[in-house]
């Protein structure tokens, strides 16, 4: 499994048959750049707008989110459970994040969570590999206090930071990823391209504090 950053709150998750983009249609109202970028299954946190055809070509975007192995890009927007390509996607009634399972590998997509988010129910989930989180605060985002709580609750061995503050968008009043780093004092941090997720890099970070990946 391979993840890479698009921009804000979006990234793909390349697993062995599919490909996962989470919410491209968030890159383009946030102002940034919206690459042209394969994808089999696209994720959707807040989209409650009628559907004519289908989101990504209602929004405008179709010409830079295309498909990858399947003909049309199937689209995720409500809960439930979804098996595509021997990946689990879920997302529960009552939540607006996605839990991702592939084999042994989980990876929660938390990058459209607000600051309603039930951090006791995190703690049904367990194993958590890969954390993607926004930690930018502002007025849509949970703060800090709220990300230390999910954190202890899913205990992941490496978080990916996103929503923070950056250039190319029209997002104001959000901080920065130094921000949240220095709040927590996280020392185990990277910058990289992106992330392989492997059982051996899984096992070696669970046995140390979390790693931060800052992908560019």
């Amino acid at each position: 499994m391979k993840i890479r950053k698009i921009g804000w709150t979006s990234f793909t998750i390349e697993a062995d048959n599919i490909t996962i983009v989470t919410d491209p249609l968030v890159l383009k109202e946030s102002g940034f750049n919206v690459p042209k970028t394969q994808a089999d299954v696209a994720l959707f946190t807040d989209y409650k707008e009628e559907i004519d055809k289908t989101i990504i070509e209602d929004s405008g975007i179709d010409s830079k989110i295309v498909p990858n192995k399947r003909e049309t890009i199937f689209e995720i927007y409500t809960p439930g459970e979804y098996e595509i390509g021997g990946v689990m996607i879920r997302r529960n009634q009552t939540s607006n994040y996605y839990i991702i399972d592939e084999g042994p590998y989980r990876v929660v997509y938390m990058g459209g969570i607000g600051k309603e988010i039930d951090v006791d129910s995190l703690k049904k989930l367990a194993d958590v590999d890969v954390l993607i989180l926004p930690v930018g605060e502002g007025e849509k985002f949970a703060d800090y206090d709220t990300l230390e709580k999910i954190s202890s609750n899913l205990d992941p061995a490496i978080i990916i930071p996103c929503a923070y503050s950056e250039d190319g968008g029209n997002i104001s009043n959000v901080k920065s990823k130094d921000d949240f780093l220095k709040h927590f004092g996280y020392t185990n941090v990277v910058e990289a391209n992106y992330l392989a997720v492997t059982k051996k890099k899984v096992e070696e970070e669970q046995q140390s504090s979390v790693k931060i990946v800052v992908l560019k």
